[in-house]
């Protein structure tokens, strides 16, 4: 099973590739550029990168980058839209030189035009995207949310739609726990019972989980991550998760609130507890 957590770049690529394994991780996620927005980013370290990937290999990790918060692929704003586009390309870029396997970026939030406008405005940002993209081996992972505002993929049948045009190898999915949670998607007795794990389309681009407790109650539709076991999806909910066999081969991300890095070693242990030994 791969479980990790969410691990600052602030001292460089390699620097978090070291930082799992005393984690307890055997994976991870990091921002590709600073979370709060994309312009002026700074330039690519291609030496810590290489550096990065040739730890991964021989530590036996695997990585996935994460977008800003600022994108937003159903933008109604032309600036923000292409804008937003500008900053997915370049992040797949980022991902690719750094080994890492998949970028994830939310789904976006169309405002006032309507969520059936807002999944066609996001897939014709993603088909621009892919157009425009010159790497090889690296997916678009999106994710689903919590459905605050005018957030689109808050169902299972939303998120299919919009990644249904694309082909398997360039455009996955990135399943949230709390996000489906405060959507009304997955519930703490049985979140196993959640359609998606059970349809074949679904489980073909599932290729990141993030493992997140929930602060707010089921259905409440706000992004608000809890530590482990001590929110409303609780330790049933987690349990569920960490111990459904169709899940074993996806990669488990936590995103928990933390106050130090270090504090993910204990979130990991809590999670490594309730997994039941294979019969």
């Amino acid at each position: 099973m791969r479980l990790g957590c969410h691990l600052s770049i602030a001292k460089g690529f390699a620097a978090a590739v070291k930082v799992a394994p005393t984690l307890g991780a055997n994976a991870f996620q990091y921002f590709t550029k600073n979370p709060r927005g994309f312009r002026n980013a700074k330039p690519l370290d291609r030496v810590d990168a290489e550096r990065g990937r040739e730890l991964m290999r021989e530590l036996d990790l695997i990585a996935v980058g994460h977008t800003p918060y600022l994108i937003n692929l159903a933008a109604s704003d032309e600036g923000l839209y292409n804008a937003s586009i500008d900053a997915l390309v370049q992040d797949l870029v980022i991902a690719q030189a750094r080994g890492t396997y998949g970028v994830v970026v939310h789904c976006g939030k169309p405002k006032d035009q309507g969520r059936s406008w807002g999944v066609e405005r996001m897939q014709k940002a993603l088909r621009t995207v892919l157009e425009r993209n010159q790497t090889e081996g690296v997916q678009i992972l999106v994710e689903n949310t919590a459905g605050q505002g005018s957030e689109i993929g808050t169902t299972m049948e939303e998120l299919l739609a919009i990644v249904e045009p694309f082909s398997f190898e360039e455009v996955g999915i990135c399943f949230d726990t709390q996000h489906a949670f405060a959507a009304g998607m997955i519930s703490r007795d049985n979140p196993s019972a959640f359609a998606g794990f059970d349809n074949p389309a679904f489980m073909q681009r599932l290729k990141a989980i993030h493992l997140n407790d929930s602060k707010v109650e089921f259905g409440a539709h706000k992004d608000r991550h809890e530590l482990i076991g001590q929110g409303q999806l609780g330790i049933p909910g987690i349990a569920g998760l960490v111990n459904d066999p169709r899940l074993t081969n996806i990669p488990f991300y936590l995103e928990t609130p933390v106050n130090t890095e270090k504090q993910y070693a204990d979130e990991i242990q809590a999670v490594k507890d309730l997994i039941k030994p294979a019969p």
